[in-house]
């Protein structure tokens, strides 16, 4: 009698499976908008890397700790999908709203409230309402191609509003406080008498992590050093310093 070998059946990996009605060009639209959480998850890897920027960091530490508590709350509500997906997974609430209403909000309120030497304030209000009309066009995508209700939807938008406003607040309150220092709190012991926000930079200067972008326009900085480089035909590192502080003197006036 031959040995029978019997292999498991098949899984599929849903991180970027999406179904979709291939007749319809609308569903395939939503389709894709379904990838873009992914797609900014590339994004903040990308810059966490490349730029090493304290504020990009923080970002990203708030969004994957509201994808946590959207982990939570899941398993929390128990509510199940619309009966016509076959996803699996729970429904409420959604993550791809909350993921992209948290991104929105707190891009919009960094770029008003703590970037605002950067672009010409219509550019900063042109920008925040391509981030939100961008969340809502994903999250609408989740009920068009049935993998959530609009409650659910409108559940994880709402929790990644205030997820966004609350982590925000947290970051400024990390700026300002004088928590650490010594004689304060008793936490000058471990944060070695720094102030908190000293202490991320202290922990963070391992990895080269600046603090930059909140204080002169990184990009453009970083593109007349390449200019002047190019142009004298070698490194100038003093002028690239010297325009730093340029750049820095203005933004305390």
């Amino acid at each position: 009698m031959e040995d029978s070998h019997f292999e498991p059946p098949l899984a599929s990996l849903s991180l970027t499976h999406v179904y979709y009605n291939p007749d319809d060009p609308a569903s395939l639209l939503c389709a894709w908008l379904a990838l873009v959480p992914q797609a900014l998850m590339v994004s903040y890897a990308t810059l966490s890397v490349a730029q090493r920027e304290l504020e990009v960091l923080l970002m990203l530490a708030g969004q994957l700790a509201c994808e946590g508590l959207n982990w939570v709350l899941k398993r929390c509500f128990k509510q199940q999908r619309p009966k016509q997906m076959y996803g699996k997974g729970y429904g409420m609430p959604s993550s791809h709203a909350q993921f992209v209403a948290f991104f929105a909000v707190y891009l919009s309120l960094w770029l008003h409230l703590r970037a605002s030497h950067h672009l010409p304030r219509y550019q900063k209000v042109l920008l925040s309402i391509l981030c939100v009309a961008g969340s809502a066009a994903v999250s609408g995508s989740r009920v068009y191609l049935n993998y959530h209700t609009p409650m659910q939807v409108a559940c994880g938008y709402s929790v990644g509003v205030v997820f966004a406003v609350g982590w925000f607040l947290v970051t400024a309150w990390l700026r300002e406080t004088r928590v650490g220092e010594e004689g304060s709190w008793g936490l000058e012991r471990l944060t070695g008498g720094r102030r908190l926000w000293e202490w991320i930079l202290w922990v963070g200067q391992w990895a080269c992590v600046k603090d930059l972008c909140t204080q002169v326009d990184v990009v453009r900085w970083e593109w007349e050093v390449w200019n002047k480089c190019r142009v004298g035909g070698g490194v100038v590192v003093e002028e690239g310093v010297k325009m730093l502080n340029e750049e820095l003197k203005k933004k305390r006036r």
